[in-house]
């Protein structure tokens, strides 16, 4: 599924954690240190709850290793191991790619329970996944120029300092320092964020065709919470932002990434099938998956990040 088998331990801990009841607590990648802070080992997906009266302690490992083929009978060895020295009332082993035949034997001689991620052709959810491809909507915007107005009272010195300070400066230097926050900040990211916070700005812009040329004008009243630009004569205060910009909105096709289904493998029964699309936004690869439940039937939507863009 990945390399460091992330993505296959998300998609285990999700679909458990929707079986469970209330009270338990599913753990990812726990590390275990002896009393000299040693990592003596680490647990792919830890389950801990009370059942009855009882303290349930689940262990689950994943195998996502596509190039060695089926997991041999010496992983369920090691988790034998694991199971007594960590005290574990159940173990269960999920490959990607199968098992082999002595460690089949052998899970079942030892009680370790057995399961399998495998993918699947789209075909093989058709009785509910009915599209193989979505459209993102992505609004977009460039900032061709930003006006910065300051009180007409301003006396000619501080006026001229202003206009110093700010010559010659594009609209990506960070000229403008938040009262609030007190934070510097440049008029291309005060520019973004007035137009994330209204998408109504995109009110009849069409997806794919050319931009929308706008001008925003953004007054700033709060004596409490503006902008200055700090200048050799003192800060001067910001009272608008003329801005003006280029809206457009762009639909990208996203497809179907992987089809796969989780499930027992001696029984053959299915626990879930998942089905995600994978796409980039904000320097983030995020996943879309919808996880359908062999038990209850639901489907259950969720946003998974992946990590960062290059990572």
């Amino acid at each position: 599924m990945d390399k460091t088998g992330k993505q296959l331990e998300g998609l285990v801990s999700f679909i458990e954690k929707l079986h469970l009841p209330d009270g338990f607590e599913v753990k990812t990648n726990e590390r275990v240190l002896n009393e000299d802070g040693i990592q003596v080992a680490e647990f792919d997906i830890e389950v801990r709850g009370k059942l009855g009266t009882t303290d349930i302690v689940w262990l689950i490992e994943c195998r996502d290793r596509p190039s060695q083929g089926p997991a041999p009978a010496s992983w369920i060895e090691q988790l034998v191991g694991r199971r007594t020295r960590f005290k574990f009332n159940r173990v269960t082993a999920v490959s990607t790619t199968g098992f082999a035949q002595d460690g089949k034997k052998f899970a079942l001689q030892e009680g370790i329970e057995l399961r399998e991620v495998k993918a699947l052709t789209p075909e093989h959810f058709g009785d509910w996944l009915l599209f193989q491809s979505f459209p993102m909507v992505q609004p977009m915007h460039h900032l061709a120029q930003a006006s910065l107005i300051i009180d007409a009272s301003e006396s000619e010195p501080r006026r001229e300092a202003f206009r110093r300070t700010i010559e010659g400066r594009g609209s990506d230097q960070t000229i403008l320092r938040s009262t609030e926050t007190g934070k510097l900040v440049s008029p291309l990211a005060v520019f973004a964020t007035v137009v994330a916070q209204n998408p109504s700005l995109f009110k009849g812009v069409m997806p794919d065709q050319p931009g929308t040329m706008s001008t925003i004008r953004v007054r700033y009243p709060n004596d409490l919470s503006h902008f200055v630009v700090d200048t050799p004569v003192g800060s001067i205060r910001i009272r608008e932002i003329l801005f003006q910009g280029e809206l457009s909105v762009k639909c990208t096709p996203i497809p179907l990434a992987r089809t796969v289904e989780y499930g027992h493998v001696l029984s053959g029964e299915p626990i879930s099938q998942t089905a995600a699309f994978d796409f980039a936004a904000f320097d983030t690869k995020i996943s879309l998956e919808m996880h359908k439940l062999a038990e209850t039937g639901e489907t259950h939507i969720v946003l998974r990040k992946l990590g960062k863009l290059g990572s």
